[in-house]
């Protein structure tokens, strides 16, 4: 079983013993009209209420005495100083149920969980380094990964600045669009074929910056003289091209081929299709892999992944 309680996804899912689905649930977290996120505080409230309506749905219909080990995204990343209240709200309900149903837990975090959902999704096991690219409200990380049984996972470029999530959403909301803003500017961009915006960006080594390009979106805005769903296709691409920068530059500094894209911005369709179809990244040898879209935003499979891999290991050790 798997718990995940990101800042606006309550989220539970459960594999069975040859990882096959057998449940995928989750609930978005609510954001006043108007706001560009949420107190951690009303976040967890959310969760606590969500993480009831999951649950009671679940054991309505699967008996919990089947549950043989649990695991919980406990914080966003895999170091010591990372730490984030709204993970508290799936880590104490895993420790209740892991006390009542005498199975183990296992904690990980939220980046991890979003990796091996992604590789999970596309039936992956790496038997080399792979690059992760994580993009979403709160990260945007490439990330160098080693090992799969036991993840090593190593921070080589990204975002300096804002977050790709944070550029969308701003100009989203700024835009008169409801946050999270993705999916209705994914749907707004899908009729464009040519637009001609062209938002410019600054890419140093394998970092980027959205501080500029949000600026200059802003501008335009402010000016009254633009079409939403235009405006929405050039930050999309702003975002692909950039993306695109940032893995040329880093080719030549680490040896790699397949990069994993993850996180609810790598789903968005123009990112897919400029990256999937970028002769810049097939002339050096980058091969983009993207999660299934369900398993590029916020889930709980990684965490159900991991508890099972981690039952195993410790039924074999």
């Amino acid at each position: 079983m798997g718990i995940d309680t990101s800042c606006y996804t309550t989220s539970v899912a459960l594999i069975d013993n040859e990882e096959h689905l057998v449940m995928d649930e989750r609930i978005m977290i609510k954001v006043k009209a108007g706001e560009r996120g949420i107190r951690q505080s009303d976040a967890i409230y959310q969760h606590i209420e969500n993480l009831d309506v999951l649950l009671e749905d679940l054991f309505g219909s699967f008996d919990a005495s089947h549950i043989k080990a649990i695991g919980v995204s406990s914080k966003p990343r895999n170091n010591p100083d990372s730490y984030m209240p709204v993970f508290n709200s799936g880590l104490h309900i895993g420790k209740v149920m892991g006390l009542c149903l005498k199975a183990p837990l296992f904690l990980l975090s939220h980046q991890e969980n979003h990796i091996l959902s992604g590789l999970w999704s596309q039936q992956l096991v790496p038997d080399k380094p792979f690059l992760a690219y994580h993009m979403s409200g709160g990260t945007t990380e490439l990330l160098l990964v080693e090992g799969y049984e036991k993840m090593a996972v190593k921070v080589i470029g990204g975002s300096s600045d804002l977050k790709a999530g944070q550029f969308i959403d701003r100009l989203g909301v700024a835009m008169g669009l409801d946050f999270p803003c993705g999916k209705e500017m994914d749907m707004l961009s899908e009729s464009e074929k040519e637009v001609d915006i062209s938002i410019p960006f600054s890419v140093k080594d394998s970092y980027a910056s959205f501080s500029g390009p949000e600026t200059f979106a802003q501008k335009i805005i402010k000016s009254k003289q633009y079409d939403k769903a235009k405006l929405s296709k050039a930050v999309f691409l702003c975002i692909a091209k950039l993306v695109e920068e940032t893995l040329v530059n880093s080719k030549s500094l680490i040896g790699w081929e397949d990069v994993l894209f993850i996180g609810g911005v790598s789903s968005n369709s123009t990112i897919i299709e400029y990256l999937s179809n970028s002769p810049r990244l097939k002339a050096y040898n980058i091969k983009p892999v993207f999660s299934h879209k369900r398993c590029a935003t916020d889930n709980a499979l990684g965490c159900a992944v991991y508890a099972k891999k981690n039952l195993r290991e410790k039924l074999e050790g």
